[in-house]
């Protein structure tokens, strides 16, 4: 009953702010995130612990505390175009968004061996589902299915998928990728969250061995399809940036082990290049790196 709730005062917060101007929208959702910032308490020092990981040696404590504002207030303006996402069509995401790169990552396509798309929690990453219309082929995704609300699940199934995005489940998504792969799809993968210690391969992240999931670099490797880093930046208020490099120049030793920790450490590189180029820009929020005993920043 309870979920049901949950899923309808959701449905009301939609309807209520897709019948807002989009200015006033967004500017309710910084809003919103200055506040969270000041009262969500936890994930403020996740957020600062975190910068002072991986900026403590090369920014002052003003510059970090100003990057976790910042990243709550993104947090709240995404919020709002979440909703709004749905019913926004290629004229409007164009007008919306300024896309570099797309023609030259079609090109891949060509070698028909697919594409693997190596993205990260930037920007508003949900608008990236978009790309699918400027590129007139769906993207496969792989995510979890939200757990103990059945209308939720459905009601945000059925808005990826009505927008170009084909969702697939964790359990065993690294067959359906490569199969997807040898019909010349283009698969997104979120690269930049903890991998469990029991699975992930310690790689570099900031100058931090981290625990990071091989799996983008084993489908790599056994399909043979193109890595391109693919990230979102918010660029002002109402603008953004949809950034596609080249193809990653993928490591092949032989030694098929070896390969996917070197190739799993070119991700995180690509990865921590682009946060410090937009450090207000990632999901600062996520415990990324393990804790350490007696380290308290509020």
């Amino acid at each position: 009953m309870i979920a049901y709730i949950i899923y309808l005062l959701l449905k009301g917060f939609s309807l209520f702010i897709n019948f807002l101007p989009e200015g006033f929208a967004l500017w309710m959702g910084r809003q919103l995130g200055t506040v969270m910032y000041l009262l969500d308490l936890e994930h403020r020092k996740v957020a600062i612990q975190n910068l002072h990981i991986a900026f403590g040696q090369e920014k002052s404590e003003e510059e970090m505390r100003s990057i976790a504002k910042k990243n709550f207030q993104n947090l709240g303006m995404m919020a709002i175009e979440f909703f709004r996402i749905p019913g926004m069509d290629l004229e409007t995401y164009q007008k919306k968004v300024e896309a570099e790169g797309v023609d030259e990552a079609l090109k891949v396509l060509e070698k028909n061996r697919g594409a693997l798309l190596l993205l990260g929690h930037f920007g508003n990453w949900e608008l990236m589902a978009l790309m699918s219309k400027v590129i007139q082929k769906n993207i496969l995704v792989i995510a979890k299915p939200i757990k103990n609300n059945p209308w939720l699940e459905r009601w945000f199934l059925e808005s990826r998928e009505g927008i170009g995005l084909e969702v697939i489940p964790p359990k065993n998504a690294t067959l359906k990728v490569i199969q997807a792969l040898s019909k010349n799809k283009v698969v997104g993968i979120l690269f930049d969250q903890r991998g469990r210690r029991s699975k992930g391969i310690w790689v570099d992240f900031f100058g931090r061995k981290v625990p990071t999931t091989p799996g983008l670099a084993v489908m790599a490797l056994k399909s043979g399809a193109p890595v391109l880093p693919v990230f979102m930046i918010r660029n002002g208020f109402q603008k953004h940036r949809l950034i596609v490099r080249k193809p990653l120049n993928l490591i092949h030793t032989g030694n098929f082990d070896k390969d996917v920790e070197a190739n799993t450490q070119l991700f995180n590189v690509t990865l921590e290049s682009i946060i410090r180029e937009y450090p207000d820009q990632w999901l600062w929020i996520h415990r990324r790196w393990e804790r350490k005993k007696g380290t308290h920043h509020q």
